[in-house]
């Protein structure tokens, strides 16, 4: 094995290493067969930053102490579980509540001039997210999602001072160039500090956050109404408040992330020099290290050739079309069906509480029994009886169907953890993610044009196509994990077929191979 040494602040990865075939029977006993690693040849440059952590702290081959790992992984969970979904989520779905608050009579909307407000986010969305990919690696990662934070929550209490149309638009358009980079920069924070059989019950609890976020901001928006609201005398509107108050406290977080989170393990300040080294020892069969800055082109074609990238974009887009009733429209769907501004503030409270036991409840069993993708199926059942009753049904039980919907964020955490675990390559994964962003600001886009002006206030046609999306992203589910149990068979028929004679190379996890060029990776299901 070739010594480990660095260049310019680059990891320089071992020379491929080579072994001779030890059967001397055999007529081509010269010949010299390469290990499994070096079957796709490791990069000189740009090895992940774990291997030269790894030469900082030393190795630890050694089992675990189990009462030491769970000291360890509770004290990465303090560190590293923050709340900025439920910032991110509760300020997205902001506008929804300004819907029911005034905003359409303070700023002279009309027609269908709300839809596009709600749609334009996803513009802004979109137009950022090839730009943060390469932000994302050039810059340190924690410091980086910190700054977009705080610029987000400043643009969102901007919006408190719209006076039309066009200072909606630009404000909205605006927060969604901040939000870009949250996604993918979550992505590769659980990676970097999680196992992939932790991975999916930590995105589950991030994303039951945003159960937490809709029911808090119901019950905010809903004082807002009755105390400031009905009062003519107020300096404020409803809705004003809320932004100006959503806003400023976004961004007080995100100053206060910018001190908390750490960029990556290898620059922890609350891990010491012995904790890093078992950290790195205990992410290691993820296969995947905690990152390069070195951008790859050649990882960048094989996300676009990759037939999972686009079963996980496709999932992304059509699942989020229908996304405005939890979001944009969702006070005004509930409106739709027989109930008052006040009360429909009120009334999408209970979809928050049954997302948070859905997403805790399926994402703790998966991690259990290591079955993702069929709890995730199991979470989507209910969404696709609730979307019919929806459809074909009033009051009572279409509100029931609007709460029962709640249960499809499980297929969001479910393709976010898949991304996480089975996604290898710095560059890969940040491109993935970005594909995946970018399906889910295109879904998005569409979302608040399902619900036109002309179909008020039952919105048929929305909710039809509901129904139809909702049984063809669970099909998606399905084949993804045929696809990926396929993959999985077909590396240990080659494994058993090579024999002893082939080895993985030493710390071939943390050359920043990809997931397909590393045939010793395999897949979550």
């Amino acid at each position: 094995m070739a010594d480990i040494s660095e260049k310019d602040g680059e990891v320089i990865a071992p020379e491929i290493v080579e072994e001779p075939i030890a059967n001397k029977s055999d007529s081509k006993q010269n010949m010299k067969q390469p290990t499994l690693a070096s079957e796709h040849p490791s990069p000189r440059v740009g090895a992940d930053a774990a291997l030269q952590l790894l030469q900082e702290t030393g190795s630890f081959h050694q089992g675990f102490d189990p009462e030491v790992h769970r000291r360890l992984v509770r004290r990465i969970d303090i560190h590293v579980m923050p709340l900025i979904y439920f910032l991110q989520y509760l300020d997205k779905i902001a506008i929804s509540y300004a819907s029911v608050t005034g905003i359409a009579e303070s700023t002279g909307l009309k027609g269908n001039e709300f839809n596009w407000v709600a749609s334009i986010f996803f513009f802004g969305q979109l137009a950022f997210e090839f730009p943060t990919i390469r932000l994302i690696q050039l810059f340190p990662l924690a410091k980086y999602a910190s700054v977009n934070v705080t610029l987000w929550g400043l643009i969102l209490a901007c919006l408190a001072a719209c006076k039309n149309y066009a200072g909606l638009l630009v404000c909205r358009f605006f927060l969604g160039v901040m939000e870009a980079a949250i996604v993918p920069a979550w992505v590769l924070f659980t990676s970097q500090w999680y196992t992939k059989e932790e991975q999916a019950f930590r995105v589950g609890i991030w994303f039951s956050t945003c159960g937490m976020a809709q029911m808090f901001g119901g019950f905010f928006a809903y004082g807002v109404a009755i105390h400031v609201g009905k009062d003519p005398n107020a300096a404020l509107k409803g809705w004003q408040i809320i932004f100006l108050f959503l806003g400023l406290f976004t961004s007080v977080i995100g100053v206060a992330f910018w001190f908390v989170m750490p960029d990556s393990p290898a620059v922890a300040g609350f891990l010491d020099k012995e904790q890093k080294g078992l950290h790195l020892e205990r992410i290691r069969h993820n296969e995947q290290g905690i990152g390069s800055k070195t951008f790859k082109w050649d990882q960048v074609q094989e996300a676009l050739t990759d037939t999972m990238t686009w079963l996980y974009a496709f999932w992304i887009f059509a699942a989020n079309i229908p996304n405005s009733i939890a979001t944009s429209f969702g006070n005004i769907l509930v409106k739709g069906i027989g109930y008052s501004n006040e009360e429909s503030l009120l009334l999408v409270t209970p979809i928050g509480a049954w997302e948070v036991v859905a997403l805790i409840g399926l994402t703790y069993g998966a991690m259990k029994t290591n079955q993702r993708l069929y709890f995730c199926i199991a979470g989507h059942i209910p969404a696709i009886a609730g979307a019919i009753l929806m459809a074909t049904t009033e009051r009572v039980p279409a509100l029931i169907g609007y709460y029962a919907s709640g249960s499809v964020p499980i297929g969001w955490t479910t393709i976010l953890g898949l991304q996480s675990s089975n996604v290898a390559g710095s560059t890969k994964k940040v491109t993935v993610a970005c594909i995946g962003t970018i399906a889910y600001t295109v879904g998005n886009i569409i979302s608040p044009q399902t619900f036109q002006a002309k179909d008020a206030p039952r919105y048929l046609p929305a909710k039809i196509s509901i129904c139809i999306i909702y049984l063809l992203i669970t099909i998606d589910l399905v084949v993804m994990r045929w696809v990926l149990l396929r993959r999985n068979k077909q590396r240990e028929q080659e494994k058993v077929a090579l024999g002893n004679t082939y080895k993985p190379e030493e710390n071939h996890e943390f050359l920043d191979f990809t997931d397909l060029q590393n045939r010793e990776f395999r897949y979550e299901v």
